[in-house]
């Protein structure tokens, strides 16, 4: 295919190209039809998207199209390292794909002379491409390269202008996507938080600056006019503002760990019973929805130790198939009464407490009060009095 027919296939899928684009702000498995398209449309074997560090000397997350899955993993994991374009590719200005027929200095029968062609390219017939550094955001690098065969034959000036006329779509694509993966990312995060304990809890990101907040945790910090600078929080004493700070960078740099380290405190209350203080990793490694990597973040939850529960006998009983008089029983011992003082309030026989608590252990398979009280406690039985269900808003605009 000559220049001019190329031309006139690639101006016939340009709107495709454009709608597949965008389709990926949503869905990065568009990517792959992006990339499946041009590869069509430039008359070319094959073509990536990868996502790497600032250094570009480490993939993060790669997209491709005709590449063998165990031959891009090698790709990925060492011949990436190894192609002679890719030193001299960081020197480019980004925003432009280059010619490796024109525009680097490894010429043609050099690059047939390295590592790279003869244990990986050859064998896939890749000879000719075209690559660069189409992104860059923070702490990442967006590259594309379109790869083609000897046959294909190596990209003009024109067809690697072609595809230079996208890379302005391909930008903001990618900004779009990037944008909505952090929406996802923060609220996947905010989910994970929420299921790990029932507390209130503050999120952090990356940076340890609040990205949501739960409605209680909102209202426990109100209290303690603490103050929120730069979406971090501030802790009113300097030293435990030292160790706070401290206890986050130590979370954080190990939520990409299997098993992270937490930080425990307490924040003091003028009068009143401190806060406890837990800072857990929250390890994101479960989501793999979006084209970015997930970020790590960590979750401090507070624990009021002057706000009581409320069991509700009603709902214990639907559970557990309890009757009313073992529901609140089951409700007094997870409140921390014993069956002594329950059947002298309520002027009963110790033994019909006793029999009627047997039932209940039965019932719930418990076999301690304080296997008892965990269950009532981590049930839907327990609330927090006047409190609606946990409401996880945006915090802070960072």
């Amino acid at each position: 295919m000559n220049d001019r027919q190329l031309t006139q296939s690639f101006e016939a899928q340009h709107p495709r190209l454009i709608e597949s684009l965008y389709n990926t702000s949503t869905d990065h498995r568009q990517w792959n039809a992006f990339l499946l398209e041009l590869v069509q449309a430039t008359a070319s074997r094959s073509a990536r998207l990868l996502v790497t560090n600032a250094q570009a000397d480490e993939v993060l997350y790669s997209t491709k199209v005709n590449i063998d899955d165990s031959e891009h993993q090698r790709y990925v994991e060492h011949f990436v390292n190894t192609c002679p374009w890719r030193t001299e590719l960081g020197q480019k200005p980004i925003g432009s794909l280059y010619s490796t027929y024109y525009d680097f200095s490894c010429d043609q029968q050099a690059f047939y002379q390295t590592e790279f062609f003869n244990d990986w390219a050859r064998h896939l017939d890749i000879h000719h491409g075209v690559c660069g550094t189409v992104y860059k955001s923070g702490a990442h690098k967006v590259q594309m390269l379109v790869q083609r065969t000897r046959q294909q034959g190596h990209f003009s000036h024109q067809t690697t202008g072609l595809i230079n006329g996208l890379l302005p779509h391909v930008r903001q694509a990618l900004r779009l996507s990037q944008q909505q993966a952090a929406v996802n990312h923060t609220l996947h995060g905010a989910s994970l938080a929420a299921e790990a304990r029932a507390l209130p809890f503050v999120l952090l990101d990356e940076r340890g600056r609040i990205c949501h907040l739960s409605n209680r945790a909102d209202l426990l910090l109100q209290e303690q006019s603490l103050q929120i600078v730069d979406g971090e929080l501030v802790l009113n004493d300097p030293l435990l503002q030292r160790d706070y700070q401290a206890g986050i960078r130590q979370v954080l740099a190990s939520t990409q760990a299997i098993a992270g380290s937490e930080y425990a405190f307490r924040l003091p209350r003028s009068g009143r019973a401190p806060l406890d203080c837990l800072v857990t990793p929250i390890h994101p490694a479960a989501n793999a929805l979006n084209l970015w990597p997930s970020p790590g973040y960590a979750a401090l939850y507070i624990y009021d130790r002057e706000q009581h529960l409320t069991i509700n006998p009603a709902i214990l009983s639907q559970i557990f198939d309890l009757t009313d008089s073992e529901a609140r029983i089951a409700a007094d011992i997870a409140r921390g009464m014993d069956p002594g003082f329950i059947a002298e309030r309520d002027n009963r026989s110790p033994h019909t407490v006793r029999a009627q608590l047997k039932s209940v252990f039965h019932k719930t398979r418990c076999h301690r009060q304080s296997q008892l009280t965990a269950l009532v406690l981590q049930s839907p039985a327990a609330v927090l009095p006047g409190s609606a269900p946990e409401d996880l808003r945006s915090g802070p605009e960072t």
